[in-house]
């Protein structure tokens, strides 16, 4: 479900040896990108992003979406609650606006221009990170956080949770560097680093972002609660008034639309219930700057929280050495692979 059409695989039946089946899987696997980053509105010359067209390949269908086939045999998308019908993926829109976000902020600050550049200052990022544990400094300063933000077109004056991130990673790649390279003296890599922030940054940007909040198709302000099964229209309740009470629109079949609205931003869903009103991450941040407060009442997370092991899961438990929130699939792997130490002390999520 959600995968991308066979055909972007597809290799030949005969080939001749291993290495001939590799690069034409690998060909099969670049025209697949190529093909996303049309999709994606991502231009050609554009390489420096095409690893977000390659995360997308696959992806799954967020929460609430199905597929089916219609009666031309073509695949198209479908929202219970919201009574959304489309043909795109509805995953595919979302990359669309990480490529967007990113691409601003290195036009504005980083001005990365390709890959092999990103990678030879973050080696000169990583070898000073390795040089203050070498004389036993604490490895990440605000400096280097803000120098290696800018490679991922992170802006850290606004998005605090891919900064901390980014501040995290760079902190256990050192740590686990230097003792490789005191041990080994192996060449330094950055490459499972890069794929480490990149990965964090699909999780938050793409597999935890809320669809868009349906909108009134009268009054472009509102937001949607019914649709026309007739003319495939949406309407807030003062725009079906407006549309429906007379004439032959008023016997047209309607359907509910389902969706729980940020009381300050109603072009976004909300993610959060707070002294009974529901915002976005967003609007629950322009609340709080107002009223303080508010902090100190119960917040609720609407669908709860994802583990961040297994986006597709919610997290059944908060771990107290690493605080990291897990469904129990991904508890017991990260604890077989080590990564959780200690005893198995944790927070049970209700």
């Amino acid at each position: 479900r959600g995968s991308p059409p066979p055909h972007i695989y597809s290799v030949p039946r005969e080939s001749p040896s291993a290495g001939g089946r590799h690069r034409v899987g690998a060909m099969s696997i670049q025209l697949a990108v190529r093909e996303r980053m049309q999709l994606l509105e991502i231009p050609e010359t554009e390489l420096l992003w095409a690893w977000i067209a390659q995360s997308s390949l696959g992806a799954p269908l967020p929460e609430g979406w199905d597929d089916f086939l219609d009666e031309d045999g073509q695949k198209a998308y479908y929202h219970g609650k919201t009574k959304r019908l489309q043909r795109t993926h509805p995953m595919l829109e979302r990359f669309t606006v990480l490529y967007k976000k990113v691409k601003d902020v290195n036009d504005r600050g980083g001005k990365v221009e390709s890959e092999r550049k990103m990678e030879s200052m973050l080696y000169v990022i990583m070898n000073e990170l390795l040089n203050r544990c070498n004389r036993e400094l604490p490895p990440v300063t605000p400096e280097l956080l803000e120098r290696c933000s800018l490679l991922f077109a992170v802006d850290t004056s606004e998005d605090f949770k891919m900064t901390n991130i980014i501040k995290v990673a760079m902190a256990d790649y050192a740590e686990e560097q230097y003792d490789v390279l005191v041990t080994t003296q192996t060449k330094l890599t950055v490459q499972n680093f890069i794929d480490r922030v990149r990965k964090e940054m699909v999780r938050i940007e793409v597999h935890e972002k809320p669809d868009a909040t349906v909108m009134c198709s009268e009054y472009s302000d509102k937001p949607a609660v019914v649709k026309n099964l007739v003319t495939f229209d949406f309407y807030s309740l003062e725009g079906f008034a407006a549309t429906h009470s007379t004439g032959k629109r008023k016997n047209h079949e309607t359907a509910k639309v389902e969706q729980t609205v940020c009381s300050i931003f109603p072009r976004r869903l909300a993610t959060c219930e707070v002294d009974n009103q529901f915002y976005s991450d967003e609007g629950y941040r322009f609340v709080l700057a107002k009223h303080p407060a508010l902090r100190s009442k119960h917040l609720k997370i609407l669908g709860g929280y994802r583990c961040q092991e297994y986006v597709e899961k919610k997290a059944e438990v908060l771990t107290e050495d690493t605080l990291e929130f897990l469904s129990w699939e991904g508890y017991f792997k990260l604890f077989r692979h080590k990564q959780l130490t200690g005893g198995v002390y944790n927070y049970l999520l209700t």
